[in-house]
């Protein structure tokens, strides 16, 4: 039911829109700017002044809007702002319409994804997160995520089964922010004897007196990455969350607490609430790494992914061994597309990677897939 007119008048609609990160423009049936809000003028640099009563495509000057008016699901196209610079963008129109179903007005929402791009960008570069790749709701969501969690500088905390992308996912925070010039050093929490844990983790003090550095001095202003944080042993993470709340650390056998910059990002299997319930994680620790957190949903739960990641290890290592094969055999994609990949996107990849070094053809067929993928899924065959 559309909003009655006297009610609409009382409303600050561009307080409203104001508050809103996403670019705005509201139309008249017409096409013709209502007004825009705060984030569209940044955009586009064009104020709502000059915007009101002007046909949208001179305001977002697209060629999808020369050509159609944005559909609603939205469609990733550029906008050329008032500067000339070209901008990638993703436009979805709202209707608005009575009970006739006329339109009385429209809302077109533009996003800006330069973020997105640049992130795409720099993780296709040489020494990129190649790990880090896909095509459904579910990562490009992540994906838009990652550039503002980059900038920051609190923990955060990835959470995701085994073989998810966890590690490529902290490695890509890092590489995104403005540490990305200092030292990215991985810490394992995993069964390791609590003393060499400590020592790898904020370092000794040596017979000698010298301080053996530790990850969180070796990364000086960079990032350590703690990944199975739930493993870490409780008397470490009480000293843990000191560091997080003063920026000090005291080596293994020292008095003098050393300064740290260093940015802390981990890693778990389960959540830090799970973690604090199964008596892994203190609860002091948990608040400070839950506040900013990425979940990686399994790559069960994102099917869209799968036949896109096959055909990107394909061709990642048809590369590596320079063989000529393009393609899984029908059967075989059939047989890739049906397994749950408890592994994840580690399984798949190793899938992937056992299929072309054995392959002698253009076309994987299923003999090349590995012996327990056909045993698990109860079929064979060459086709």
């Amino acid at each position: 039911m559309p909003i009655p007119p006297e009610i609409l008048a009382s409303i600050d609609l561009p307080g409203v829109l104001d508050g809103l990160p996403l670019g705005v423009a509201v139309l008249d049936p017409e096409g013709r700017v209502i007004t825009v809000n705060s984030a569209l003028e940044r955009l586009t640099g064009i104020s709502r002044e000059e915007a009101r009563g002007v046909p949208c495509r001179h305001v977002i000057r697209s060629g999808l809007c020369f050509r159609r008016c944005p559909a609603e699901g939205g469609a990733d196209t550029d906008i050329v702002n008032r500067n000339r610079a070209r901008i990638p963008v993703r436009l979805s129109a709202v209707p608005v319409r009575d009970a006739l179903g006329r339109e009385l007005y429209r809302l077109d929402i533009v996003e800006d994804l330069s973020a997105l791009r640049e992130m795409e960008r720099r993780l296709e570069e040489p020494g990129g997160v190649g790990g880090l790749v896909g095509k459904s709701p579910a990562m490009e969501r992540i994906l838009r995520l990652l550039p503002a969690m980059a900038q920051a500088d609190a923990p955060v905390c990835v959470i995701g089964e085994t073989g998810s992308g966890k590690d490529s996912v902290a490695e890509a925070i890092h590489k995104l922010s403005p540490r990305s010039r200092e030292p990215f050093v991985r810490v394992g929490c995993g069964p390791t004897p609590p003393q060499t844990l400590e020592a790898e983790l904020f370092g000794r003090r040596a017979a000698s007196g010298e301080i053996v550095p530790g990850a969180l001095q070796r990364a000086g202003a960079g990032t350590v990455y703690l990944s199975d944080v739930g493993d870490l042993p409780e008397e470490l993470q009480v000293r843990l969350v000191r560091l997080l709340d003063e920026g000090v650390a005291v080596p293994a056998g020292g008095s003098a607490p050393l300064r740290c910059q260093a940015r802390v990002l981990a890693s778990s299997g389960a959540s830090p609430e799970e973690l604090t319930r199964l008596g892994r994680l203190r609860q002091d620790l948990a608040y400070r790494l839950g506040a900013l957190r990425v979940d990686l949903p399994p790559l069960r739960e994102r099917p869209e992914d799968i036949e896109f990641l096959l055909a990107h290890f394909l061709e990642v290592f048809a590369a590596k061994f320079r063989k000529d094969v393009r393609s899984f055999t029908p059967k075989a994609r059939r047989l890739l597309l049906a397994h749950d990949y408890p592994g994840n996107v580690r399984e798949l990849r190793n899938i992937v990677e056992f299929a072309v070094m054995v392959c002698t053809k253009p076309a994987i067929p299923p003999a090349c897939l590995p012996a327990h993928l056909l045993g698990l899924l109860g079929q064979g065959g060459e086709e």
